[in-house]
C-alpha cells in the first residue's frame, strides 16, 4: 500500500467547489434565518463600537485615582458581545430552520390529501 495512492483515493472523494456552491444556492433562507444573520452582523459592529466606547483604563494618575492616563480598547467586552450575539443568532437560525422543515413537511403532507 502506497501512501500517495491513498492520498489520491481520498482526494477524489471530496466534493468539487461547484457542486458545493450549487447545493448551498438551493437553500432559501426564511425570515428568521435572514434576521439571525443580520443580527449577527449587527453584533459584530456593536462589539467593536462598544469596545471602543467603554475602554479600559490601563494607567491611572498617582494623585487622582479617578483620572485615567492611558485607556485601551476593551477586548473582553467586544468578545462577550460577539459570543452572546452568536448564541442568540444560533437559536434564531435554528428556530428558522425548524420552521422551514415543518413547512416542508406540511407541503408534502398536503399533496397526499
Amino acid at each position: 500500500m502506497d501512501l500517495f495512492e491513498e492520498i489520491n483515493k481520498t482526494k477524489e472523494d471530496f466534493p468539487k467547489l461547484h457542486s458545493v456552491t450549487s447545493e448551498v444556492k438551493k437553500q432559501e433562507l426564511n425570515f428568521y434565518q435572514g434576521f439571525a444573520i443580520g443580527v449577527f452582523i449587527l453584533c459584530i459592529f456593536l462589539g467593536i463600537i462598544f469596545g471602543n466606547l467603554f475602554s479600559t483604563c490601563e494607567t491611572t494618575s498617582y494623585f487622582y485615582s479617578d483620572a485615567c492616563l492611558v485607556s485601551e480598547f476593551n477586548f473582553s467586552l467586544m468578545i462577550t458581545i460577539w459570543f452572546v450575539g452568536l448564541l442568540v443568532c444560533i437559536v434564531l437560525y435554528a428556530i428558522g430552520h425548524i420552521i422551514a422543515l415543518l413547512t416542508e413537511i406540511s407541503q408534502k403532507l398536503s399533496k397526499f390529501k
